[in-house]
């Protein structure tokens, strides 16, 4: 696994890439500082006009990586013993009216700071390149079938053609479909495709869709893995108004502790650390048989709803790992 054990750096710095609106940033903030930790938020869009980098070579020592914060003391990155990507927003360059000139600004700054995270020696929830590669629902489908567990039979095109075939495989409406990644001006739930819908694959040209088998839920579980520990949680969406995707009933639905089969828990470990994951949401469905069907892991997925729900140790779990440098173990 690349975010693996690291030496402990002397109280060092753990950093943390979100956002102050982000609520479970915040919490591990709280748990860390309640243990006396030095802690530090980063917000990239306060990039460039607040915050400014320095990756200085001055000799054929160690490069000095620094971050310039306005209003608080420059951050050294070789003091970060642990970096948390959680919630990492795009830089704010909005002050570019040119959009040749801004597409250049946003390149340039993207390579400098991918570069910069790569010279921390720190452990990393999660390493920024294994955060992404791992975010990608093809591979990762592939990757969760590799260590054993089961999956959807699933169809990822732009090809009208091969859609058809492949909902006339399964029928309409034993077919869903979703995106690949959805933001908070692009959300769309999973749906069960229509009728009136098929009239519509055309447009399968312009952007590729996931179409999947559905898969009849006894439950929804969203299980929170950070490094070896698991925690289960059963969502009892068959009781909501919507019983595709559980994020449209969650504030309705019924959320309990529940225990796995070991095989389950097993291929689990394994498919994050396959991943290089030290931290992973995963949505899976225990249908009415018994049978756990894996949907998708989130590398920076929500838990606090589960915490709350259930009371599973979860942020103090993540807090533990930042605070330590170190994975988390059973």
């Amino acid at each position: 696994m690349v975010s693996t054990v690291v030496e402990p750096k002397d109280r060092g710095t753990v950093l943390i890439i979100s956002h102050a609106a982000d609520i479970h940033a915040t919490t591990v903030i709280e748990r860390l500082q309640h243990r006396g930790e030095p802690v530090r938020l980063l917000d990239l869009a306060t990039v460039p006009g607040q915050t400014a980098l320095a990756i200085d070579y001055q000799s054929e020592d160690e490069p000095r990586a620094l971050l310039k914060q306005a209003g608080q003391q420059d951050l050294d990155l070789s003091e970060c013993r642990s970096i948390w990507w959680r919630r990492p927003q795009r830089f704010d360059l909005s002050a570019i009216g040119d959009a040749e000139a801004f597409a250049f600004a946003y390149n340039e700054w993207h390579e400098a700071l991918a570069g910069l995270w790569q010279l921390a020696d720190a452990f990393w929830v999660n390493n920024p390149v294994d955060d992404e590669v791992a975010s990608h629902k093809a591979f990762q489908l592939r990757e969760a079938a590799a260590v054993g567990l089961r999956i959807p039979r699933t169809l990822i095109t732009s090809d009208p053609e091969t859609a058809r075939a492949f909902i006339d495989s399964l029928g309409f409406e034993r077919t869903v479909f979703k995106v690949f990644s959805a933001t908070e001006h692009t959300w769309r739930e999973t749906r069960v495709l229509r009728r009136e819908e098929l009239e519509q694959i055309d447009d399968v040209r312009l952007a590729p869709v996931i179409f999947q088998e559905y898969i009849p839920a006894e439950v929804d579980l969203r299980i929170t893995v950070v490094g070896d520990r698991v925690f289960p949680a059963a969502i009892y969406s068959q009781d909501t108004a919507y019983k595709v995707d559980f994020r449209m009933g969650m504030d309705d639905a019924r959320i309990a502790a529940t225990e796995l089969p070991d095989d389950i828990v097993a291929n689990l470990k394994n498919l994050l650390r396959r991943l290089n994951l030290v931290y992973g949401a995963v949505d899976m469905r225990r249908t009415p048989t018994g049978e756990h069907v894996f949907l998708e892991v989130n590398t920076a997925g929500q838990w606090l709803f589960v915490e709350q729900a259930t009371g599973q140790p979860i942020a103090e779990a993540v807090a533990g790992a930042l605070a330590s440098a170190s994975l988390p173990r059973d």
